[in-house]
């Protein structure tokens, strides 16, 4: 998404939780899934176990994504790990998936707590150049920019509002991501004039890949990496 720009394709492949739609979601098999089958950068969500472990899970709950039920704020990381996150997949840390993929990785940071976490795991390994750190929280993504400077951020937005780019200024964003069904070309262009870049989502059809291609987007995030260069 804009960390190395280095793909030969019109546009940059960020493989939504991994291979979403082919594999067990926010799982080390995803993620290898969506680099094999060709993504330039994976998309990632991060949050912290009842003993302050960064662990890969969107909700809050483990009762969808796992067989277990309860909230994740409520298990140690031992507990966690005794969980089956699909096909025989236990929830990752986050150390782990950087050791098991290449790819640049957006790293969606889903609640404040794990704030604190990430700015450890980078004072211990480098992550600039490789992380891209984002949140739908306004609040969450100034936080990150106190702690971890370094690291470039993008605000993520559910549709695209007028305002989008004049949020995303107020928090120090570099790149806004947005719903590509909303998204007009006045405000793709406002964001070019901005100097921001645009991750738009969620992109999982030839209609809505075209769509982002025509206006000119730097990134798309998408559950369906291994279809996304047939399409196009």
């Amino acid at each position: 998404m804009g960390l190395n720009g280095n793909s030969k394709r019109a546009v940059r492949v960020i493989g939504h939780r991994g291979a979403r739609a082919i594999e067990p979601e926010n799982t080390i098999r995803s993620f290898v899934r969506a680099e094999a089958e060709g993504a330039d950068e994976i998309e990632l969500d991060l949050r912290v176990t009842a003993d302050g472990r960064l662990v890969i899970l969107h909700d809050a709950a483990v009762d969808r994504t796992t067989d277990g039920t309860g909230e994740l704020a409520g298990l140690s990381f031992a507990e966690l790990r005794e969980l089956d996150a699909g096909e025989g997949e236990r929830v990752p840390t986050f150390a782990e998936v950087l050791d098991a993929v290449t790819l640049p990785i957006q790293a969606e940071v889903k609640e404040m707590a794990a704030v604190a976490p990430l700015a450890g795991l980078a004072r211990s390994r480098p992550l600039a150049g490789r992380i891209l750190v984002s949140s739908f929280g306004p609040e969450i993504v100034t936080a990150l920019a106190e702690v971890v400077p370094e690291l470039p951020r993008a605000l993520i937005m559910s549709g695209a509002p007028d305002d989008a780019v004049t949020r995303g200024r107020a928090v120090g964003a570099s790149m806004l991501c947005l719903g590509v069904a909303a998204l007009e070309p006045s405000l793709r262009e406002e964001c070019r004039a901005a100097g921001m870049s645009v991750d738009a989502w969620p992109v999982n059809d030839p209609a809505a890949l075209r769509r982002a291609v025509d206006l000119e987007v730097e990134a798309i995030t998408t559950d369906n990496p291994h279809l996304i260069s047939g399409w196009l």
